[in-house]
């Protein structure tokens, strides 16, 4: 198996993916030329033609060094995967691995469509890069043979985005890297909490601050709880970061305190020192059909977990038995969850029915059995294919 691209190689969940295909017996080559990890605003190419510019010249040189080294690694190969963000890859170097009747697998955790249109609002929905977005999503989406969602609702959305067939879509939980999300930290952790009143529960947020996450519904929940009642930490950086800080000014919070990025191994670190871990608390439809990464990480650690409704968590989780679930942009929802979780046997009763839950569907074992019933042994997946283009898909 090929993994190829300009995909993020650390990013928890081409990681993963990987490293269910190798839990499977698949010999994963790597052939990347990391790109997206160097930008560091994302939002930079969207909001200026500067930006847009400098990320082309990158890409098309990552690209140029790919294309040297790929037809001797493509020849090997009886399955690519083009991981996340790979939307572009995939118009480079679909139709080519196709050409070579190579299985060709997309895991593109999200769609640009949804992100940058619906979700984060960048680009007017009905202009004419809304629907250049849209037409690469489609195509992209449509060059593979198999494509990856991380949840039933996201997998519809695609279908829907792609008009292709719902066979095509398999679901693949996020997950975690269980062996870094653990229980261990428990009791042992270097991390310290800034200092809070006595009692205080210790509720953890962490994350890009993108209106998926709603943290401006976190810090209103921080208002009206108190530093006596509860002492968050906000870890992370991204669209909305500066206006969430300044409503915390506005507010005169002395119960928020905002950090920068954490290196990731410390992340475990900071589930393990505090009492509630948030999710999401967004409005939009893409809020609807994620659970992040976060989520999955403080179930791997049997955290107390509290997150917005939606869909997409109950078929995950249960309210009141592994999670607890408010409306979304709901803060007095959210103060309220916070304050019955003072009582520390309540939140263990949680977090340990989290964790079985994790340990059930979304360790790399599981993943792999996923992976596993999605794709056919690699030596069939010739003739697989040989249907596939028979068909005229």
């Amino acid at each position: 198996m090929l993994a190829l691209g300009t995909f993020q190689p650390d990013y928890p969940r081409n990681a993963l993916t990987q490293a269910g295909l190798r839990a499977l017996g698949c010999a994963v080559d790597v052939l990347n030329v990391p790109v997206w990890d160097r930008v560091r605003d994302r939002l930079a190419p969207v909001r200026g033609w500067r930006a847009l510019a400098a990320l082309g010249l990158r890409l098309l040189w990552g690209y140029l060094t790919l294309l040297v080294h790929l037809p001797g690694k493509l020849m090997r190969a009886d399955l690519v995967l083009v991981g996340y963000p790979g939307h572009l890859d995939m118009l480079v170097f679909g139709p080519l691995v196709r050409l070579c009747r190579r299985w060709l697998v997309f895991d593109p955790l999200v769609t640009l469509t949804d992100t940058l249109v619906e979700d984060r609002r960048l680009v007017a929905r009905r202009s004419l890069r809304a629907h250049a977005l849209r037409l690469l999503d489609r195509t992209a989406l449509r060059l593979a043979r198999v494509v990856l969602a991380d949840t039933e609702e996201n997998a519809l959305y695609m279908q829907a985005l792609a008009r292709s067939p719902r066979t095509r879509i398999i679901v693949v939980p996020v997950g975690a890297d269980e062996g870094l999300f653990s229980p261990r930290y428990a009791g042992n952790s270097p991390v310290t909490w800034p200092t809070c009143a006595p009692g205080a529960l210790r509720v953890l947020f962490y994350g890009t601050f993108i209106p998926l996450h709603g943290p401006e519904t976190i810090v209103r929940a921080a208002a009206l709880l108190g530093p006596e009642s509860a002492s968050f930490v906000l870890i992370g950086q991204g669209q909305l970061a500066d206006e969430t800080r300044a409503l915390a000014d506005r507010l005169g919070l002395r119960n928020v305190v905002f950090l920068p990025w954490v290196p990731y191994p410390e992340l475990p670190a900071w589930i393990a020192e505090a009492d509630v871990v948030l999710g999401i608390f967004g409005d939009t439809a893409k809020a609807a059909r994620v659970v992040p990464n976060k989520v999955y990480q403080a179930m791997a650690m049997g955290a107390a977990i509290v997150t917005r409704d939606s869909p997409a968590v109950r078929r995950l989780l249960v309210h009141g038995q592994s999670v607890l679930l408010v409306p979304p942009a709901d803060p007095a929802a959210l103060a309220d969850a916070i304050t019955s979780l003072r009582v520390a046997d309540v939140r263990l009763r949680l977090g340990c029915a989290a964790r079985e839950v994790f340990l059930q569907v979304a360790t790399r074992e599981a993943i792999a059995r996923r992976l596993a019933a999605a794709l056919p042994p690699v030596s069939g997946a010739r003739r697989e294919l040989e249907l596939f283009e028979g068909d005229g898909r």
